[in-house]
C-alpha cells in the first residue's frame, strides 16, 4: 500500500510539473512571438515520457483566425529529412541501394561529370549533399511559371548544359544542393512509375500515421487547415508551387511531426516491423567520407540529418525556409528527445536562433562536455592566409563569394582566428591534430587538411573554404574599386557638363551616361512586378538583360569619341582613363557570365 500511495504521489508531482513546464513553454514562445513581430506558431516537443504540442499566434491575421496545434504549415526545407526516409524505405525493399548509380536512371537528363568513370554520383550523395552538385539558380524558385503538375524534368532544360555540372568530385565534399533533392524525386518516379509525392503520401506517410500531411501541393484557398504564410510587417504570401519541388514542398502539423520523430528515434520500427532496415537508421545522422570527415573532422551530414553543435548541446537538425514559413526540426537521439516548430512568417529581421536555444532549455538536455584546448605541435602559422568558399553555395553567384566573401586566417597562441566580411571574427581553439574548436562550441569544429595535389583547405563539415593567393582577391578588388570610379565618374562629370554647357565633353560621355541612366527602367519595372516573377522572361528581365549588354558598348563609343576629339583636347585623356577602368569591369563581369544581367537561365 506504501508503496502504490508513493507511486501515485510521484505520478501527481510528475504530471504537475509537466503541466507547469507546458504552460511555462506557451507563455514564453507567445512572448517571443510578440517580441519579434511573427503571425504564428505550431511545435511539438517529444520525449520518452511526454508529446506536446502547442500553439500561438494567428494562422491568419486578416480572417482573425488563432492558430491551432495542429495547423497545417509549410515546412521548406524539412520536406528533406522526411523525403530521405522515403528513398530508404525503397532501398530497404531492395528496389534502390545506397551505391545505385543516378545516371542510369536518369537517361532524360545529362549529369556533367568530369569524374564519371572513377566516381559517379550515386543515389548516397545525393541524399548526403555531396554529389557536387550546385544548389539551386534563381528561376528555378523565383518562378511564376510552375503549376503544382509541372513534370520534374523542366527544373533541367536540356538546352542549360552547365545546370548540372559537378564542381567537385562526387563524395568528396558537402555543398547543400535542391537540385539535388529535386533529382531524388525523379529517381522515386523512375522505380515506382508513380508521381513521387502519390508514392510518398501512399507508402510513407500512411503508414507513418502522418494522416494531415501530403508532398502534394497545398494552397490556402483550397485547403482552410493550411495557415497564410507572411514576410515582414505582415504581408501576406500565399503558397506558391517551384521546379524543384521534392526539395521544399510538404504540408504537415506538429502532431504529425511528432509521430516522425517517434519514428526515427524508434529505430525505423512501425507496429513491431522494421520499416527502413536497421544499417540505414544508423547512418541517418552520420554518414561520413568527406575529405574533411577522413581529415578527422567528426561531424558534417547524415543521409537525412546534420550534425548541429549549438547551446550546449549537439543535435540533428534541418532547418527549412519556404515563401512565407520558417521551421526546424533538431532530434538528441542518445537522451531520445526532440523537437519540431514551425512559423508562419518568413522573416529577414527576426531571430529564429532564438527559439532553437528555447527548446533546447525546454527538453533540459544534458548539455555536452567542452572538449578543452591542447598544445599545438604544428607551426600554425603555415595555415594563416586567405580562404575562399570551394564551392560556394549558388555556382551563379560564384564572382560575387570570391570578393565578399573570403576568410582571412590568423594564429597566435594556439589558436586560429577567422575574421571575414559577413560575420564578427571567430575564436578556434586547438584541439589536436588539425583539429579546432569553435570557442561557442563543446566539439571540434573545424578541420584544416590538404588535397592530394597540393590544395590547402579548412572545412567545418557543411562549408569548405580553399587557400588561395591574396594577389589574385586583391585584383579583383582593385577592378572593383577602378570600374565603380569610372562608372561614378561618368555619371557626375557628364551630367555636370551637361548642366554647365560644356557639350564638347558631354558628347564624349553622352552615350555611356544615357545607358547607366536607363538601367532605372529595369530597375522600376522589377520593383513593380512580383519578385516571384524575377527568374521569368518579363518585360522586366528583358530590359535589363538589353540595357546591360549594350552597356560596353556605349563605353567603347565614349573612348572612340575621345579618340576621334584628340587626346590633346582638354578632359579627354582623363575621360578615356576612366572609361578603360569601367571597361575593364565590365570585362571582368562578362568573363564571370553576369555582363549581360541573365537570371532566366
Amino acid at each position: 500500500m506504501l508503496r502504490s500511495l508513493i507511486l501515485i504521489a510521484t505520478w501527481f508531482v510528475s504530471c504537475s510539473t509537466y503541466a507547469t513546464t507546458v504552460q511555462t513553454a506557451h507563455t514564453t514562445i507567445k512572448a517571443m512571438l510578440e517580441a519579434q513581430q511573427l503571425s504564428g506558431i505550431t511545435w511539438t516537443m517529444v520525449t520518452q515520457e511526454h508529446i506536446t504540442t502547442g500553439s500561438a499566434g494567428y494562422a491568419n491575421i486578416e480572417h482573425a483566425d488563432i492558430m491551432q496545434p495542429d495547423q497545417k504549415m509549410h515546412v521548406g526545407s524539412v520536406t528533406k529529412t522526411v523525403l530521405a526516409l522515403g528513398v530508404l524505405r525503397l532501398i530497404s525493399k531492395g528496389q534502390l541501394s545506397l551505391e545505385t548509380k543516378v545516371q542510369p536512371l536518369l537517361p532524360q537528363v545529362r549529369l556533367n561529370n568530369p569524374w564519371q568513370g572513377s566516381a559517379p554520383v550515386r543515389v548516397k550523395h545525393l541524399l548526403t549533399h555531396t554529389a557536387g552538385l550546385d544548389n539551386i539558380r534563381m528561376w528555378q524558385f523565383l518562378s511564376k511559371t510552375p503549376t503544382p503538375a509541372t513534370p520534374l524534368l523542366r527544373a533541367f532544360p536540356e538546352h542549360n548544359s552547365d545546370l548540372l555540372e559537378l564542381r567537385t568530385e562526387p563524395g568528396t565534399q558537402y555543398s547543400y544542393s535542391n537540385m539535388g533533392y529535386t533529382l531524388l524525386g525523379m529517381v522515386i518516379e523512375a522505380v515506382t512509375n508513380q508521381r513521387y509525392e502519390a508514392y510518398l503520401d501512399q507508402h510513407l506517410l500512411i503508414p507513418l500515421g502522418m494522416l494531415d500531411s501530403s508532398f502534394e501541393f497545398s494552397a490556402q484557398h483550397s485547403d482552410p487547415r493550411l495557415a497564410m504564410g507572411y514576410h515582414e510587417n505582415q504581408v501576406a504570401q500565399a503558397a506558391v508551387p517551384v521546379y524543384t519541388r521534392p526539395a521544399g514542398q510538404f504540408t504537415t502539423t506538429a502532431p504529425d511531426m511528432a509521430r516522425f520523430i517517434q519514428f526515427v528515434m524508434g529505430e525505423g520500427v512501425i507496429d513491431g516491423e522494421q520499416f527502413v532496415h536497421p544499417d540505414l537508421m544508423g547512418k541517418l545522422f552520420d554518414f561520413g567520407g568527406t575529405d574533411a570527415d577522413k581529415a578527422g573532422l567528426n561531424i558534417g551530414r547524415g543521409l537525412a540529418f546534420s550534425n548541429r553543435d549549438r547551446y550546449g548541446v549537439v543535435g540533428q537538425c534541418h532547418p527549412g525556409t519556404t515563401f512565407g514559413f520558417r521551421a526546424n526540426i533538431c532530434l538528441f537521439p542518445e537522451q531520445k528527445k526532440g523537437y519540431f516548430y514551425a512559423i508562419n512568417t518568413d522573416s529577414e529581421s527576426a531571430d529564429y536562433e532564438a527559439f532553437k536555444a528555447l527548446f533546447v532549455e525546454l527538453l533540459e538536455l544534458d548539455h555536452n562536455e567542452i572538449i578543452p584546448p591542447g598544445t599545438s605541435q604544428n607551426d600554425m602559422s603555415a595555415l594563416t592566409g586567405l580562404y575562399v568558399l570551394s564551392p560556394n553555395n549558388m555556382a551563379e553567384f560564384e564572382f560575387l563569394d570570391k570578393v565578399f566573401g573570403p576568410v582571412w586566417v590568423t594564429a597566435s597562441d594556439n589558436q586560429i582566428t577567422l575574421h571575414s566580411l559577413q560575420s564578427a571574427p571567430r575564436t578556434l581553439h586547438h584541439i589536436k591534430d588539425d583539429l579546432y574548436r569553435d570557442s561557442e562550441r563543446t566539439q571540434p569544429s573545424h578541420v584544416f587538411f590538404s588535397s592530394p595535389a597540393g590544395d590547402e583547405f579548412f572545412s567545418n563539415g557543411l562549408k569548405t573554404f580553399k587557400k588561395v593567393g591574396v594577389t589574385s582577391i586583391a585584383l579583383y578588388w582593385l577592378s572593383l574599386l577602378l570600374g565603380l570610379c569610372g562608372f561614378v565618374y561618368i555619371l557626375v562629370t557628364a551630367l555636370f557638363r551637361l548642366a554647365t554647357q560644356r557639350f564638347a565633353g558631354f558628347r564624349r560621355l553622352q552615350w555611356s551616361l544615357m545607358n547607366l541612366l536607363v538601367l532605372a527602367v529595369p530597375m522600376a519595372l522589377f520593383l513593380s512586378q512580383s519578385f516571384l516573377a524575377f527568374g521569368d522572361i518579363t518585360v522586366a528581365s528583358i530590359s535589363l538583360a538589353l540595357v546591360t549588354m549594350f552597356l560596353p558598348i556605349s563605353l567603347l563609343h565614349s573612348l572612340w569619341r575621345c579618340y576621334q576629339q584628340g587626346w590633346g583636347v582638354k578632359g579627354s585623356i582623363r575621360d578615356g582613363i576612366f572609361l578603360i577602368s569601367a571597361i575593364q569591369l565590365c570585362c571582368v563581369l562578362a568573363a564571370w557570365g553576369h555582363l549581360p544581367a541573365i537570371f532566366w537561365r
